[in-house]
């Protein structure tokens, strides 16, 4: 028997009723089509106080292919032409554009510019979405068979913000070859808030070859913007939210907090005397760096400071082992959004801290000062010494990182969750940026003997040291080959007996991962010092 429900569309109708705009994204153009179901959806936008003549009928009132050009008014050689931005003088705009080249080039799915560039949309062309990068948030997905569904939120502020509201339509058609006759019929629906309009006409016809049940539905719902002054847009943007922090702890011990807020703090103008000071240090598990570390395409961890591009900055202090701090007021003021307050919130402790020398002499005593942590060490070194070494022997030590590869320097740092796992992928890094980097073709070019089986960086480099008669290198080399097998033993290949005699070298059976990098950093440190020593002799 055939299911009435089906003919006569429920589910779509229920669909188009209650549910079409109630998650957080709105599905606005594509559809639908298999076996069963022939459906699809199209938008646009119309003044808001148009809403109730474009709900008098179900057709689609789009007029035109909502693309710029010219209505000729009366005769083509004496009436009047006029230009149009979206080729009609009804003030209805697209949302969603379907570019069509004639089969000359595939067909390709657009929102229009106007959306894109009020929330400062960037398009990533592998999940094929929109985002809001200073927010991180998914604002327009478009799906392989491109349907397109936009966040509601930023739906309803763009249509708040100009006054409009969208439409769309729904066409919906369903058929069944069966043997019973199924009578005619014909019905509407209209909602008490003249929000949604459709018809349903059911009937039966030929289709070449035999006989179906068919249906078809054709349907407008509206949707309104938000409240003006609930969009986000400047100058309607939401007051923003602090949260509160650890500020110490009671004499029972237990933790005391205070908001974030720059301006409920005090500081050295007198304001709000009885509130902890704005420059009240706040300490933090170091592993709260791990976000920030893991997307060196958005975030940036330098000595003393985390970047996310040019949108914000916060000045911190990790120069300590385990935990980094900031200032109280400095959370409130830079991180961006109370979401990003409450990431830090999640990694905040009351511990009997304080600030390192290093950010000490900087912000209270205005002396420069470097770096103490053995990372940062590093990276200032690496890139000093290859700096000097170029300028003075015409070619660089260690070959440029490829943009694919950048992470593995900026990413170098002490480990903060001490564990095998980033133990693992700091030493592979560690080995590309100070070993798979060296300049072997130089190398190899500037020496005069003839070496036969002479493979790999290290043993180049070593030959390259006996020919310039240095001396002191052979604990720099056993250094770089040690660390070659750890990478090798450890993450090239299963964990083996190599591994296990390396890991002596190295005293990795402590598993205190945390200061066995801290020790490789520091001979690689001295390694690049040994180089800039003897960049004269290198050099000639």
């Amino acid at each position: 028997m055939l299911d009435k429900s089906y003919i006569y569309q429920v589910s779509i109708r229920e669909w188009i009723e209650n549910d079409w705009d109630k998650g957080i994204f709105v599905p606005v153009y594509g559809g639908r089509k298999d076996d069963k179901w022939d459906i699809f959806f199209q938008s646009y936008l119309v003044p808001a106080d148009r809403t109730e003549e474009q709900l008098k009928t179900d057709t689609y009132d789009a007029y035109g292919l909502l693309r710029p050009g010219v209505t000729v008014y009366g005769a083509w050689d004496s009436g009047e032409a006029a230009y149009y931005k979206w080729g009609n003088n009804t003030s209805i705009e697209p949302l969603v554009i379907k570019r069509d080249y004639n089969d000359l080039a595939r067909d390709n799915i657009e929102i229009v510019e106007e959306f894109r560039f009020l929330f400062n949309l960037y398009y990533n062309s592998q999940s094929k979405e929109y985002v809001d990068l200073e927010n991180d948030t998914s604002v327009v997905k478009i799906s392989d068979d491109n349907l397109v569904s936009i966040h509601k939120r930023y739906l309803k502020s763009y249509l708040a913000i100009k006054n409009m509201a969208l439409i769309i339509h729904i066409d919906s058609r369903c058929t069944d070859i069966v043997e019973d006759i199924f009578p005619t019929d014909s019905f509407d629906y209209r909602n008490d808030d003249n929000t949604v309009f459709y018809t349903v006409n059911i009937g039966r016809g030929h289709n070449g070859i035999q006989e179906e049940n068919f249906s078809i539905l054709f349907g407008k719902k509206v949707l309104f913007g938000c409240k003006l002054k609930d969009c986000n847009i400047w100058p309607y943007n939401e007051k923003k939210q602090y949260i509160e922090f650890i500020v110490g702890v009671d004499d029972n011990g237990r933790e005391l907090h205070y908001t974030c807020d720059p301006s409920k703090l005090s500081n050295y103008f007198g304001a709000n005397p009885d509130a902890p000071h704005y420059l009240t240090p706040i300490f933090f598990d170091s592993a709260v760096l791990s976000k920030y570390y893991s997307n060196p395409e958005k975030y940036k961890v330098d000595d003393g400071i985390i970047r996310c591009g040019t949108l914000w900055s916060l000045y911190i202090d990790n120069q300590n082992t385990g935990y980094v701090s900031a200032y109280l007021g400095d959370l409130g003021r830079n991180l961006p959004s109370e979401q990003e307050q409450h990431y830090w919130r999640g990694f905040n402790k009351a511990l009997d801290a304080k600030l390192s020398a290093t950010k000490f002499k900087r912000d209270f005593m205005a002396l420069p000062a470097s770096s103490q942590s053995q990372d940062f060490v590093f990276k200032n070194t690496y890139v000093k010494t290859n700096r000097q070494f170029a300028e003075k022997a015409g070619w660089p030590l260690f070959l440029e990182l490829d943009e694919q590869d950048r992470y593995n320097f900026e990413g170098l740092r002490i480990p903060i969750n001490n564990s095998i796992v980033e133990m693992d992928m700091l030493v592979l890094s560690l080995v590309k940026v100070l070993l798979d980097s060296l300049n072997e073709k130089e190398i190899v070019s500037h020496l005069t003997g003839t070496y036969e089986k002479l493979v790999g960086s290290i043993a180049k480099l070593e030959v390259w040291f006996q020919e310039k008669q240095l001396t002191g290198y052979q604990d720099h080399i056993k250094f770089l080959r040690n660390l070659q097998e750890l990478r090798s033993s450890g993450t090239g290949h299963r964990k083996g007996k190599s591994y296990q005699k390396i890991s002596k070298v190295f005293d990795i059976q402590k598993e205190n991962y945390t200061e066995t990098f801290s020790n490789i950093l520091e001979s690689a440190t001295l390694f690049l010092n040994y180089i800039n020593t003897h960049i004269e002799e290198l050099s000639k």
